[in-house]
């Protein structure tokens, strides 16, 4: 049986990674920083995810262990693992890296020679590259030509609803029956062709950019939904005017992406479909505020909005859908979120153009930076 590491027990890790790992028949080891949620795992023994597609499936995940991040569980549980991923949040990876590290040293000092592969499974553009990155100068000398030879750091686009029950057990999870876990080919070391649903691509560049771009329409839902005073985000999927906003502003994505990568729009457009038919399924309550949140960072240069907007404006196409979505964000106000609180502060002190510059990464003779200060 192939054993797989899963550091982030919260809501993907137990409701996507560690279900789809359990179907696909892989030992469990949860690593979190919570001791309650750790002791809570070991305690239940057990977890349910309920799975909402056309009717409701549930799987009981067991053949796990849970456990607190250290140094001798990167060694001895790293040691023994096939596949090691995060589910943590971008913020989070270089915290998680030196454990990372020291499991790679013990298998090189132990002689370990059967492939490792470590993914970030982050919402995030190339989160693997950047964990490699915190990683890395914790590899010294033959440990890190150890790593190039044996441990493979693919990046990978991961897509799926989680959300916690309301009530009942603490554990359960429910999530929709849609998944994407699309994996980079040409970084692999090890043998991931046994997980149901995971996809390998020569190039999964394309892939990771189009599933980024289609935040850009997630993200516009929360922070339109906040704006119109909705609680859930399939409430501002519901909204006429709001539907057609985020449908204009995925379709300025998607000619972005197509002409970017030399792929058929058509294969946007679907995908888009696909994503708004899952952005409104009422059983699956995701709060604005959720969606919102960490504007500083959605508001990034190589984030979801930045990003696809000077895709668009690289290929002549005038992104005015997508850069209204970038002035509802940086309306944002609620006083719970601290990079709301923030934002807000530095657009009240310095302005919006110091936002643009030093949040956004534009500069002021960018065609970007004039479409979002023309109103």
């Amino acid at each position: 049986m192939k054993k797989s590491v899963l550091i982030g027990a919260g809501q993907i890790g137990r409701g996507f990674l560690g279900q789809t790992l359990d179907a696909s028949g892989y030992e469990l080891v949860f690593v979190d920083a919570s001791q309650q949620l750790v002791d809570t795992m070991n305690c239940e023994g057990e977890y349910k995810v309920i799975i909402m597609g056309a009717d409701e499936q549930e799987q009981v995940v067991r053949r796990f262990q849970a456990l607190t991040p250290s140094p001798d569980v990167a060694k001895k549980e790293m040691l023994e693992a096939d596949l090691v991923l995060t589910a943590v949040g971008p913020g989070m990876l270089p915290r998680v890296a030196g454990m990372i590290a020291q499991g790679i040293a013990a298998r090189h000092a132990a002689k370990v020679h059967r492939p490792l592969d470590v993914i970030a499974c982050e919402n995030m553009d190339n989160g693997t590259s950047e964990l490699y990155g915190f990683v890395l100068p914790g590899l010294n000398g033959d440990v890190k030509d150890y790593a190039d030879e044996y441990v493979g750091f693919p990046n990978a686009e991961v897509s799926r609803l989680v959300m916690p029950m309301q009530g009942g057990k603490p554990l359960t999870v429910r999530v929709e029956q849609y998944m994407e876990w699309i994996v980079d080919r040409n970084k692999v070391k090890g043998d991931l062709t046994g997980i149901i649903g995971l996809e390998l691509k020569d190039d999964a560049t394309p892939y990771i950019k189009r599933k980024m771009y289609t935040l850009t329409g997630h993200a516009m839902l929360g922070y339109y939904g906040y704006m119109a005073g909705y609680q859930y985000t399939y409430q501002a999927a519901y909204d006429e005017t709001i539907f057609r906003k985020i449908f204009r502003a995925l379709t300025e994505c998607g000619k972005g992406w197509s002409l970017e990568y030399g792929l058929p729009l058509d294969n946007f457009m679907e995908y888009i479909t696909i994503m708004l038919r899952r952005f409104s399924d009422t059983r699956m309550k995701d709060e604005c505020i959720r969606v919102c949140r960490e504007p500083i960072r959605k508001l990034a240069n190589d984030e979801r909005f930045i990003a696809p907007a000077w895709t668009a404006v690289k290929h002549e196409i005038a992104p005015y859908s997508i850069v209204d979505g970038i002035r509802c964000a940086m309306r944002y106000d609620y006083s719970g979120d601290d990079q709301a609180v923030r934002l807000q502060s530095l657009l009240k002190e310095k302005g919006r153009g110091h936002v643009l510059r030093e949040v956004c990464g534009l500069a002021e003779n960018d065609e970007l930076y004039r479409l979002i200060c023309d109103e």
